[in-house]
């Protein structure tokens, strides 16, 4: 009994020494791992994104254009204490017109960019920066409330003078843009919202009313295209194509009525 005893006492000791020894090298390893350099990688700081201002509208001191075409300038910039450079773009949702200028990039810690918003419409809504690695976006706001629709209906009249009328009616770049550039030309316009306009072609007798007309439908469309542009015609309606007989097809007749300011 007594050498059973002395034999279960030493194989006790044996695994108990197997366990110590399993124990010793475990702590020897994680003691390795410690001392060795870079062994623990290091946490990935995301780059931070700063832009200055964060709530825009058309009376801000960063904005210009009040709410007939606004424009606003804001700095985009990366924190010195980031580690590494960040790619950043914009995003809008509003319109699909709204413009960056520069729309992305690439910033490194400390350093910042101004960019150029324009095309704004006047509506609420708000401008995202994001940026890479694990950037959080920024939003900044934009508020713009349009005053009560009030037409001033003392109408003005303006001429302008198709130089190409078959190019215009075959939609020509070069007769559209020389169109287009009559149109701003008029001081009438500048700083105005239109909020109806009636385009009348010119016919030199019955025969020349169709095209006249038509000529009337190609200027329609032109100031369509400029109220994209952001400029006085981007709330107006259009009259239906008129024509205006014992005048020369070269000449239009536009009349517009503006919202009262």
């Amino acid at each position: 009994m007594s050498r059973y005893n002395n034999q279960h006492r030493v194989r006790d000791t044996v695994l108990l020494s197997g366990w110590l020894f399993a124990d010793l090298l475990l702590g020897l390893m994680m003691i390795f791992l410690v001392a060795v350099p870079g062994s623990v990688p290091k946490p990935v700081v995301a780059p931070v994104l700063i832009v200055t201002p964060t709530n825009l509208d058309p009376t801000n001191a960063h904005c210009t254009g009040g709410i007939t075409s606004p424009q606003c300038m804001v700095t985009v910039k990366e924190t010195a204490s980031s580690q590494g450079s960040v790619n950043w773009s914009t995003s809008s949702d509003m319109s699909t017109t709204v413009g960056f200028h520069p729309a992305q990039g690439t910033l490194s810690p400390g350093q910042s960019t101004t960019v150029t918003i324009t095309a704004i419409p006047c509506q609420n809504g708000s401008i995202t920066f994001s940026g890479s690695s694990g950037a959080i976006p920024v939003t900044i706001s934009w508020r713009c409330t349009l005053p009560p629709e009030r037409l001033d209906f003392k109408y003005h009249e303006f001429t302008l003078t198709v130089h190409d009328i078959n190019g215009l009616l075959n939609d020509s770049q070069s007769a559209i843009n020389d169109i287009e550039q009559q149109v701003r030309s008029q001081s009438i316009l500048n700083g105005h919202s239109v909020g109806l306009a009636v385009v009348y072609g010119g016919a030199l007798d019955d025969a020349g009313i169709g095209q006249a007309q038509q000529i009337a439908v190609k200027v329609y469309r032109i100031l369509g295209l400029l109220g994209q542009q952001n400029f006085a015609f981007q709330r107006s309606s259009n009259y239906e194509p008129l024509f205006s007989l014992g005048t020369d097809p070269s000449v239009v007749k536009v009349d517009v009525y503006l919202f009262k300011q």
